[in-house]
Formats: C-alpha cells, sequence, structure tokens
C-alpha cells in the first residue's frame, strides 16, 4: 500500500508529507485548493511527461517521494522485476522518486538507485493506478476494452502466444517481399547483368591488379633513363680510371700501410677501407647484374597499357575502384543465382507463410475461446455492479466481432449496453451518458481489481455526473472495496466522502505574496464542518451540519 507521499515544490506545494492508511481515504476540497496536485504528483511517478512549469515558482525542480510498504510481501512478478535490475526492497518498504528541473530534464530512482523513467512507471504500474475522467474517455475505445477483458480473464499468455506467431509472420512476409523484390530486380536486369559477367569474365581482373600494372609501365616507360642511371653508378664505382670510388679506397689503405708500421693503432682504419671496399665491390657486382638484367620490348608495353585500359573501363562502368568492380561482380553472380534459383526459394517461403498462418489461427481461436469465457464473466459481473449503483435495468454485453487476423487477434471487442428496458444494445460510446460512464468505469475497475492484484486504487472524478441515489451507491461500492484494497479519492460529493474511513482536505492559503496548498486530516467535529461545507457550501449552516453529522453517522 501506498504509507507516505512526499511533494516537494510541486505547483502550490512547497514541501508536504502525506499519511494514508489502508482502507477507503477521501481527499476534499474547494475547487482551485489543490486536490488535483496530489493526482498530478503520482502521475510522475507513473512515467508521465511533466512539463516544468509544474515547478514551484521560484524553484529550480519539483521533486515527489512516494513509500509503499509489503505486509504481505512482494507479489512473484514484483520480486522478478526488480530482480532483474538488482534492487534491493530492504525492510519491505519501497521507495520512488522523481525529479522534473527547470530545464526540461528529468530523473527517476527506486530505492535511491537511478533508472530510466520507462523503468520507474512499470513499477509504478503495478503498486498503483489511477482512474480519471481520461480514462473513462479512454473505456470507449476498442484497445482499452480488448486490455480490460484480457486483464479480467488473465488472457496474456494467449495473448502473448498469438503475438508471437503473428510476428513470426510479418517476419515470413517482410522475407517474402523482400525475396520478391530481389527475384523481380533479378528479371529486369538479367540482360544488362548477363553481359556484365560476361565482359567480366572476359577480362577477369585481379585484387590489386591496377596498381601493379602503373607500376610495371612506369618502369617500362623509363627504362633509357634506369638505364643511364645504372651505368653511370656503376662506373663511378669501378672502372679502370684511378678516379674510381674502388680505386680510391684501395689507395687510401695503401697509403696507411707504411704509417701502421709505426702505430699499430691506425691499423683499425685500413681495416675498415677494406671493408668499405668489398662492400662497394658488392654494391658495383649488383648494379652491374641487375644492368645486364634489363631488358626493353616495346610489345609488352603496348600489352601492359592496353590491359590497364580495359580495367580502367571496368572501373569507369562498374567501379569507381577495381575493389568495387570485384564486388559488383559477385553481386552479379548472387542475383543471376537467384534468378536460377528464385522461384524454388520463393515457393518455399509461400508455403512456411501458409504454415504458419495455420498456426496463427490456431493460436487466435485458443485467444478467442478463453476471452469469450472471461466475456461471460465480466459482463455478469459488470451488470451486477451496475444494478447496485442504479442502473437497475442496464444490460451489459460484450460483444466479439470475427476480423481478419490483426495484431491483437481475430475479433474486434465491443462493449455493448442498454441502459433502459426494452431498447437495442449498443456501443457504450454511442450512448452512455456522462454519468453512466463513470458508473460502468467504476464497475469495470471494481471488478477488475477484486480479480486482480493491484494494491492501490486513486480515482479522480468518480463521481462525474452524478449524484443523490446513485452518488449514495458508488459511495458504498468505494468503502466495500476499500475492506480488500487501499482506494484513495478526490470527490466533490459529500455522501462519498462521508463513507470514507480517513478524510484529508486541501486548502489554499497565501503567505508573503505567495499561494500555498495546506494538506491535513480531519476528524470530529472539524470533519463534520468539512462534509457540511460539501453540502451547501456554509460549514455553519445547521442543517448542513445535522445532514453531516447523519451521513457520518451512517459508515
Amino acid at each position: 500500500m501506498l504509507e507516505r507521499l512526499q511533494i516537494h515544490n510541486y505547483a502550490l506545494i512547497e514541501d508536504r508529507q502525506i499519511e494514508f492508511e489502508e482502507g477507503f481515504t477521501v481527499i476534499t476540497g474547494e475547487t482551485g485548493a489543490g486536490k488535483s496536485i496530489i493526482l498530478g504528483a503520482l502521475s510522475m511517478l507513473m512515467g508521465d511527461k511533466v512539463e516544468s512549469h509544474v515547478i514551484r515558482s521560484g524553484s529550480e525542480s519539483a521533486t515527489v517521494n512516494a513509500s509503499f510498504s509489503f505486509e504481505e510481501g512482494l507479489d512473484e512478478e514484483l520480486r522478478r522485476f526488480l530482480s532483474e535490475r538488482d534492487i534491493d526492497l530492504g525492510d519491505d518498504e519501497l521507495l520512488l522518486s522523481r525529479t522534473i528541473r527547470s530545464n526540461g530534464r528529468s530523473s527517476a530512482l527506486i530505492q535511491g538507485r537511478m533508472v530510466p523513467r520507462t523503468d520507474l512507471g512499470e513499477l509504478a504500474a503495478q503498486l498503483f493506478e489511477i482512474s480519471a475522467q481520461r480514462d473513462h474517455q479512454s473505456l470507449l475505445k476498442s484497445e482499452a476494452q480488448r486490455n480490460a477483458l484480457d486483464r479480467s480473464g488473465e488472457c496474456q499468455g494467449e495473448r502473448a502466444s498469438y503475438q508471437e506467431e503473428w510476428s513470426r509472420l510479418q517476419l515470413l512476409k517482410k522475407e517474402l517481399a523482400e525475396r520478391k523484390a530481389l527475384f523481380e530486380a533479378a528479371m529486369r536486369e538479367e540482360e544488362f547483368l548477363r553481359f556484365a559477367e560476361e565482359e567480366l569474365s572476359a577480362i577477369d581482373p585481379k585484387e590489386g591488379e591496377d596498381e601493379l600494372l602503373k607500376g610495371e609501365i612506369h618502369r617500362l616507360s623509363s627504362f633509357e633513363q634506369i638505364y643511364e642511371s645504372l651505368t653511370r653508378s656503376s662506373s663511378l664505382l669501378h672502372s679502370f680510371e684511378a678516379s674510381s670510388v674502388l680505386a680510391a679506397l684501395r689507395e687510401a689503405k695503401h697509403e696507411l700501410e707504411p704509417a701502421i708500421k709505426a702505430d699499430r693503432s691506425l691499423e683499425d682504419f685500413a681495416n675498415r677501407l677494406e671493408e668499405s671496399a668489398i662492400e662497394v665491390q658488392d654494391i658495383y657486382e649488383s648494379l652491374r647484374d641487375h644492368l645486364s638484367s634489363l631488358t626493353f620490348s616495346e610489345e609488352e608495353l603496348d600489352r601492359l597499357q592496353g590491359r590497364l585500359a580495359q580495367i580502367q573501363r571496368l572501373k569507369k562502368k562498374y567501379g569507381p575502384s577495381l575493389e568495387r568492380v570485384l564486388e559488383f561482380r559477385e553481386e552479379i553472380a548472387e542475383k543471376l543465382s537467384m534468378r536460377e534459383d528464385g522461384e524454388i526459394h520463393l515457393s518455399r517461403l509461400e508455403k512456411k507463410i501458409v504454415e504458419q498462418e495455420h498456426l496463427l489461427l490456431e493460436a487466435g481461436k485458443a485467444l478467442r475461446t478463453k476471452r469469450k469465457t472471461a466475456a461471460t464473466r465480466l459482463a455478469k459481473n459488470v451488470e451486477s455492479r451496475l444494478r447496485t449503483l442504479g442502473m437497475k435495468e442496464a444490460v451489459f454485453e460484450i460483444r466479439f466481432r470475427e476480423i481478419p487476423p490483426a495484431p491483437h487477434g481475430l475479433d474486434e471487442i465491443s462493449f455493448m449496453i442498454c441502459a433502459n428496458p426494452g431498447l437495442d444494445l449498443h456501443p457504450i460510446d454511442e450512448v452512455a451518458s456522462g454519468g453512466e460512464l463513470s458508473r460502468i468505469m467504476l464497475a469495470l475497475k471494481v471488478t477488475l481489481a477484486r480479480q486482480g492484484e493491484l494494491p492501490t486504487l486513486i480515482f479522480d472524478e468518480v463521481d462525474a455526473g452524478i449524484g443523490g441515489a446513485v452518488a449514495v451507491s458508488v459511495a458504498k461500492e468505494l468503502a466495500e472495496l476499500g475492506k480488500t484494497h487501499q482506494v484513495i479519492v478526490i470527490t466533490h460529493l459529500a455522501s462519498i466522502a462521508g463513507k470514507a474511513d480517513v478524510h484529508l482536505t486541501v486548502s489554499k492559503v497565501v503567505e508573503a505574496g505567495m499561494s500555498h496548498s495546506r494538506i491535513k486530516r480531519v476528524e470530529g467535529e472539524e470533519r463534520v464542518r468539512e462534509i457540511a461545507r460539501m453540502l451547501s457550501g456554509d460549514s455553519a449552516r445547521e442543517e448542513s451540519l445535522t445532514h453531516a453529522r447523519l451521513l457520518l453517522g451512517d459508515r
């Protein structure tokens, strides 16, 4: 259950902590006092998008903290949720927090640990539910009606199985569409592809061949320059003239020999000159051998230039690089193979789709059966509760209309109602008044709450469009629900407020030119005066006070 709600710098609330109890709690107050602020604060914890204008004037951020307790321990779904995120429950208390800043950014925490906003909302949805006027309108939509039915009948397993089969079918259809597109493209391109394949096969380029050809062509084109350079270089190293490098080295060593006899330390220089002469001799011989191996062929140069021109043409047509040309060659082979084998692949896929459609229909029928069983039970329970809520002649029915397979199943589901005897059933969005819609919503919520595990239910505008005996019936239903659940109701009706176990009031005061919302629990005569105010607008009027005491005494 929700134990505490702390609101800091949110709208008119500067810093308030609200203590909640088990059972049925009402929140009342004059229009504009700030009752909706409490609902807005709880909506923040649901992960709803929040605009920064909710931050109290003069503040940089607004924060909402909520504490939930679990006397009977966590249910399996909550335990799994926390375990998957490595969050420890602690002393059977769960803390949720959200902060919105003036720059529009927000942060969410569970047990003081930063989490994504979606995780906070997912957890909050397992702890409490808010039913407001917008939910009444959402009930008019087929999707909301279908979800309510699935919740009431525990159809989630069959629904998940159906959606898995649906997803598999969509993947197969997507694959078929892609393969058909490739197949059709291959058919359109076949003539071009076969021409390209023949051209590429005839030339048969190799990876990196264009760069190798450029290097060889450059070498042959520079043959004369290379030959002359090698000839001059080798002549400088060794020739019959005394000015060659080799001759100079040998002469230098010879000149050192007399000095070595007098100074043995000079012998190292002579050795180094000898080594240099040997190295120069080796270089000379290598240059001479390379020079003798040089050949030039005009025909070979023409052949290489022609080969390069062929590859350059391929690059221009299919490139821009040789690497891309080779990739294109592989694509051609794949597309032609698809053209040749495409019909076989398509036929196999179409067969798989037929088989998957059969599996989908089987899953859809299982879901339909479960839903129809749930629909009978839910309609009976809702109809019974509508009678207690003053719609004594109402007939409520959940109607199925078969449709082609869709993501949600094989049927459209409609909530039908006849509020008066002798009239035909119609969809609730066509015939339900505001008050009737509020009661239908309440009947559904109460029925679903009794079947589910949700511990805390919060109602806003549950009294919309009702009054008198109907309001008394609604109050009794909420009080009865409060015996098994924590029920929190924001109301304007004294008949509902009078049935509550706990009564909180919200009032607005102005201090130092700033508006503040005050929230407090009222009991005894203070509660009598609040009920009297709700009855007549005058908390001091004797008739109103007497009526208020009667309402409170009838709990």
